[in-house]
């Protein structure tokens, strides 16, 4: 079964040749949390995982990578915590031999970085608070709670979250979280997103038992994006990794319940979404 709206060459090539005016912002939804950004020439990327994932059984990937990491050129990679359905060793190596990406990471995940192999001075090491202004983006870091908050900048259970300013267009990415007072306080003094990037697959004691760590149930997380406003939400974590799944289609009853005019978005993998300012 075909799993992807545009992959290889074809997804490549529109990713390389999108050209937008300024005000318009382009999306593409790479599975799990993943995502590729355009703006202008800039292209970031956040979670992407472009490589396998493996476990006892084999692959843990419910469908394959769209394209090997090396053929993407991308300018800014974005990882929210060290696990490796959001931060895969393979795809970081990938991006680094086939272009010259400036990595972000948290300042947790110094060690792993420097196990992987990422050359040091490609790399920007972030935490709660910390801002980079960079071409065409300014990151604005935030603590996300996976399973609690970590702000001990030394300890690699640290996760984050990233505001994404891109000329004014508001992008927030939870990352993996649950949803704390902390947490909470921290969205709501943000500005309202243009766009909120929220995980849906919830927790349940059968996954906890097997040290899988859960996140928003959907319900929350429609919750949370009417409470903030968001213009358009889309829901993540919810697809790619076997036994951690659940349907999207439970976001959307609840965000409809709560405020039928709320606009969300289901994406296809390889998907583009074109959003004006």
């Amino acid at each position: 079964m075909e799993h992807w709206y545009k992959k290889g060459d074809a997804l490549l090539e529109e990713l390389a040749s999108t050209a937008l005016p300024p005000e318009q912002l382009a999306v593409w939804y790479l599975g799990q949390c993943g995502f590729a950004f355009k703006q202008g020439q800039t292209v970031l990327l956040i979670d992407a995982v472009l490589s396998d994932l493996t476990g006892p059984n084999g692959s843990r990937r419910h469908y394959p990578a769209p394209f090997a990491p090396e053929q993407l050129r991308a300018d800014f990679v974005l990882c929210t915590h060290g696990h490796a359905d959001h931060m895969a060793k393979d795809t970081l190596l990938g991006l680094q031999s086939g272009c010259n990406a400036r990595f972000i990471l948290p300042a947790g995940c110094r060690a792993q970085a420097a196990e992987f192999g990422l050359e040091e001075n490609r790399v920007a090491f972030v935490q709660e608070g910390s801002v980079l202004s960079l071409p065409g983006v300014t990151v604005h870091a935030f603590s996300a709670a996976h399973p609690e908050h970590v702000l001990d900048p030394a300890d690699p259970r640290m996760a984050l979250g990233y505001q994404l300013d891109f000329g004014g267009f508001t992008v927030v990415h939870l990352g993996d979280t649950y949803l704390t007072e902390h947490l909470f306080e921290t969205l709501t003094a943000l500005p309202k997103p243009d766009l909120l990037l929220a995980p849906i697959n919830g927790q349940d004691f059968f996954r906890t038992r097997r040290n899988c760590i859960g996140n928003l149930e959907a319900e929350e997380a429609a919750q949370l994006a009417v409470r903030l406003g968001a213009d358009c939400t889309i829901p993540t974590h919810y697809d790619m990794v076997q036994n951690n799944t659940v349907d999207p289609l439970r976001f959307v009853a609840a965000l409809r319940q709560l405020d039928p005019a709320a606009k969300f978005a289901l994406p296809a993998l390889g998907e583009r979404m074109i959003f004006q300012r």
